[in-house]
């Protein structure tokens, strides 16, 4: 099964949920550039550094993927 099978909707769905990520992990990668809250700072210090990054990571992206699908969804045009 190929993503150009799926229904339109679902790829609609998959390919906004992608660029909400995307935006996440470039908001994950600003807020630790800019050490925003010593988060950073934080993370870095951790013997797990890796595991709270992925928490964080994954955590900010299931979010702005929600957030970016919801607005895709709501700002679809009405053909009626």
């Amino acid at each position: 099964m190929t993503i150009s099978s799926l229904p339109l909707l679902v790829r609609f769905l998959i390919r906004h949920a992608a660029i909400g990520f995307g935006v996440a992990v470039l908001f994950v990668g600003l807020l630790l550039a800019f050490n925003i809250g010593g988060i950073a700072t934080l993370i870095f210090a951790s013997s797990s550094a890796a595991l709270a990054l992925a928490v964080l990571t994954f955590s900010v992206g299931l979010t702005f993927s929600s957030v970016q699908m919801g607005f895709a969804v709501m700002f679809l045009r009405d053909d009626s």
